[in-house]
């Protein structure tokens, strides 16, 4: 990636993304958007179950469309919901950008969601978590051209990471 404009930042809820995509932009001196709504990990259960097919329907194309949007525009660091990569179009579109995946551990990401906003009752909130990882983790993978694992809690190293990874 000779001429990074955009970075996305793509992983679980709990990750720290958005953390890591303002202190991104802050050291670039780009801009940060937040394209992050982390609603089914919020909840403990799927999207499908929260707004039924349909819902889940308009909501992945509304993210399609939202991230077209985005990669019109120059010296952006944007975070992602979680979901983005479960839409093929969505993972053809990161996969042609500077896309970072902020791993995160289970343990590490239930421990900073239960800290950081009200968990509503779900029956296993680390079995959903488990589930989302096994469903996720490889398709994060696919499309991410760098890496960061965030359970370390170390943002600054992993700003420095990013940015010498485009070059800055």
């Amino acid at each position: 990636m000779n001429q990074c404009k955009r970075i996305f930042i793509i992983g679980h809820s709990g990750a720290g993304k958005g953390v890591l995509a303002q202190g991104v932009a802050e050291k670039l001196g780009w801009q940060f958007i937040d394209m992050d709504f982390s609603l089914a990990p919020s909840i403990g259960r799927d999207m499908a179950e929260i707004i039924g097919k349909q819902g889940e329907d308009s909501f992945i194309h509304c993210l399609s469309e939202i991230l077209s949007y985005q990669i019109q525009k120059d010296n952006i660091v944007v975070t992602t919901d979680d979901s983005i990569v479960c839409h093929e179009k969505n993972r053809q579109i990161l996969s042609s950008e500077f896309t970072v995946y902020l791993k995160v551990s289970t343990t590490v990401q239930l421990e900073r969601m239960s800290r950081n906003r009200p968990l509503l009752p779900a029956p296993d909130y680390k079995a959903f978590l488990d589930k989302l990882h096994h469903e996720r983790d490889d398709l994060y993978d696919q499309v991410a051209c760098f890496s960061v694992n965030s359970d370390d809690n170390d943002l600054e190293k992993h700003v420095l990471e990013v940015a010498k990874a485009i070059g800055k």
